[in-house]
């Protein structure tokens, strides 16, 4: 027993002289520098590259079997830059001697100093590692199963100290697209890599871009850790920093922190981030993500909660800055969804959304990205859209052709999205003022297939009225085509002309159907290209901007024909106790030939016709006195009652004239009265026949 206790110590001894000498001579009889041309011709052979080791390849044994070197240089491929493909500056790998006796890898601190790799894509699309791509796949054997160990056999354990990327650097040179992409300062430290441990991971990087002009700096700092079988791996504590400047961004850049703790199950096919927080100087959210079926079929659901943000302020912060007619609109927005992903779509529901003092509450089912395929159900409780708009001159085109313009020559087709969209909607709106026009219980249903949106049934009420309708815009073609019906009853058109138009030229409780259709949607299209019916009906109003009783008033008292004290009824107005009349329209000319107006005063019959591509009006108004225009003068009161008195109404639109033709009025009181007389005389004759008459009789029967 003591020979055999003495026996192991003189071994151990031995293996400690041995383990002693090869720390001393090894480094000493071998040279890794002489393999150097070896290492370069294997890697001309393999990679078709030159390859160049600048320093000194230096060897370490004990207690790390390790290898160092610096300025290592990968040509880059031929036709590409003279820039290597790639350089590191330095670049060593340690492995721990001792525990490779128990099978277990202990390796130190990966170090890679200064990497610098150049990706090109030339003009013809060729990349600069095509050709690695190449030569990976060519003279590979099939490789063997290796044999699993044992169940008596240990598994290999791995343990790495550390890993550490510093100053690290790769750029992107499309020459095909004219742009340029460089990663620079890229930064990467670990602690400890070993299953079980927490792995605290610090990276930074710097992304700067060419188009758009931009420079967005990250860091991120977290813990890694995993369980024994490397199955379930956890990321605590994430942090994650932007600060973007450049192109597009305020002056003072934008910043940004997302936080939030991330499980991924390989076992589960697993992922799941909750507390997820993103917050920045404009904005708030918070949120969750669990992901399904992660490497086979990917499926999510998950919810987010904005707090309330200024929109204008993030759009100056990512893009140009947003106008509006009123300066308080877009400034207040918050909103909370709940959202599923499988199989391509996408559903959001609930989803609610708060935008000023508007509430919007419903779902969006995005059924296929592709497409788009989108079926949605959302309710507004009331918005003024008008408040949205740009101010005047807002929506000007710079100078200039856009660059997807100048490129084709033409300008984008704006309705090329609406030709893919297969979409239908319903929505309610309890309150909406669009084009100054105040409506409430607003009700509609969009369908958008092969570039054709349908809008039917439209409903809302409106102005003490209701409003019912149906719009179908056909852009499949060229240019766009638009069909519209719609049904106005029982409003009072007064206000709803002062609301769109800013003045009331017509007053009066009625109704309105019109069946419209117009090839193109500019004004000057839709001027020369409208054609359809309407017609309309309206009582107990008036016609404003004109009073044709004061008007031939005024034109018969110059001629003599009656005192200037005649009751004409409310000044700047034709009152009517009824209005009715149609319209043809033909490619822009507007014609009527049935007006017809009643009052206490008059008798309106009008024809004519609105050339709107001339933006002219041709109309004759004929204008018949009822009852007594008597006033305080007296005289002349019936000089013009019952006859029919022209109005022509001509020139622009925007300032037509009325022009009364009181010769063709006398013309017909003179004929009136020639009739009068001629029937007076006749009646005088035969009463004088029937005097004699009369007389002879009784001479007879005396």
């Amino acid at each position: 027993m003591a020979s055999l206790f003495k026996w192991l110590i003189g071994l151990i001894f031995v293996l400690v002289l041995l383990i002693a000498a090869a720390v001393v001579v090894l480094p000493m009889v071998v040279d890794p520098n002489d393999y150097k041309p070896q290492i370069v011709a294997l890697a001309k052979e393999k990679l078709g590259r030159d390859l160049a080791i600048e320093q000194d390849l230096t060897l370490s044994v004990f207690p790390w079997l390790g290898i160092e070197t610096g300025g290592v240089r990968l040509g880059n491929a031929a036709g590409f830059s003279k820039q290597p493909f790639a350089e590191v500056e330095r670049l060593g790998l340690k492995v721990k001697l001792m525990p490779l006796l128990s099978r277990q890898v202990e390796v130190d601190t990966l170090v890679l100093k200064g990497l610098r790799l150049n990706l090109e894509r030339d003009a013809q699309g060729r990349n600069n590692w095509d050709d690695l791509a190449g030569k990976g796949g060519q003279g590979h054997a099939e490789t063997a199963p290796q044999a699993q160990p044992s169940g008596g056999e240990s598994v290999l354990a791995l343990q790495v100290q550390g890993l550490q990327i510093e100053d690290a650097r790769v750029s992107w040179d499309d020459r095909q697209a004219g742009r340029q992409y460089v990663l620079d300062g890229v930064r990467l430290v670990t602690g400890v890599l070993a299953p079980g441990a927490a792995i605290p991971v610090e990276a930074a990087v710097t992304f700067t871009s060419s188009v758009p002009a931009m420079t967005l700096k990250t860091d991120l700092a977290a813990t890694v850790s995993s369980d024994a079988d490397l199955a379930v791996f956890s990321v605590a504590n994430l942090v994650l920093n932007l600060d973007a400047k450049g192109e597009g961004l305020p002056q003072g850049g934008a910043k940004l922190t997302l936080k939030s703790n991330l499980t991924a199950d390989t076992n589960a096919d697993t992922l799941k981030l909750d507390g997820i927080e993103i917050s920045g100087p404009a904005m708030s959210a918070k949120g969750q993500v669990m992901v399904t079926a992660l490497q086979k079929n990917p499926a999510a659901e998950g919810s987010l909660s904005i707090a309330e943000t200024n929109p204008k302020t993030l759009a100056s912060m990512f893009a140009s800055p947003i106008e509006t007619v009123d300066p308080a609109a877009l400034t207040r927005a918050s909103g909370e969804v709940s959202f599923a992903y499988a199989d391509g779509a996408l559903k959001l529901d609930p989803l609610k959304v708060r935008l000023d003092e508007s509430n919007l509450t419903g779902q969006v089912n995005l059924l296929d990205g592709n497409g788009p395929v989108v079926r949605t159900k959302l309710e507004l409780d009331q918005i003024d859209l008008d408040r949205y708009m740009p101010p005047v001159g807002a929506e000007a085109a710079p100078a200039g052709k856009p660059a997807d313009q100048a490129a084709t020559g033409a300008a984008p087709d704006p309705f090329a999205a609406l030709r893919t969209l297969d979409f239908v909607g319903e929505f309610k709106i309890g309150r909406l003022t669009v084009g100054k026009a105040k409506m409430s219980n607003v009700t509609s249903k969009v369908v958008s297939q092969k570039g054709v949106l349908k809008v039917d049934p439209m409903a809302a009420n409106l102005y003490e009225g209701n409003f019912a309708g149906n719009l179908v815009l056909d852009a499949s073609g060229n240019t766009p085509r638009v069909k519209t019906k719609q049904s106005l009853t029982g409003i009072q058109i007064g206000p709803l002309l002062q609301d769109v138009a800013g003045e009331q030229r017509l007053i009066g409780r009625g109704e309105v159907q019109s069946d419209i259709a117009v090839v193109g949607l500019s004004e000057a299209e839709i001027r020369r290209s409208l054609n359809g019916s309407a017609r309309f009906a309206f009582k107990d109003g008036a016609f404003k901007g004109a009073n044709l009783a004061q008007i031939i008033r005024d034109a018969s008292s110059k001629l003599g024909l009656g005192s200037s004290k005649f009751d004409t009824g409310t000044p700047g107005q034709t009152d009517f106790s009824e209005l009715g009349g149609s319209f043809t329209m033909t490619n822009g000319v507007v014609k009527n030939q049935d007006l017809q107006a009643k009052s206490p005063l008059l008798r309106i019959d009008g024809k004519g016709e609105v050339n709107l591509p001339k933006d002219s009006v041709d109309y004759l108004i004929t204008t018949t006195l009822v009852g007594s225009l008597e006033g305080q003068g007296g005289k002349g009161r019936d000089e013009l009652s019952g006859i029919p008195i022209p109005v022509r109404v001509t020139g622009p639109l925007s300032n037509p004239s009325y022009l009364p033709d009181l010769e063709a009025a006398l013309s017909e009181k003179a004929k009136a009265q020639i009739e009068q007389k001629t029937q007076e005389v006749q009646k005088k004759a035969e009463d004088k026949v029937k005097q004699k008459l009369d007389g002879v009789l009784k001479r007879l029967f005396k």
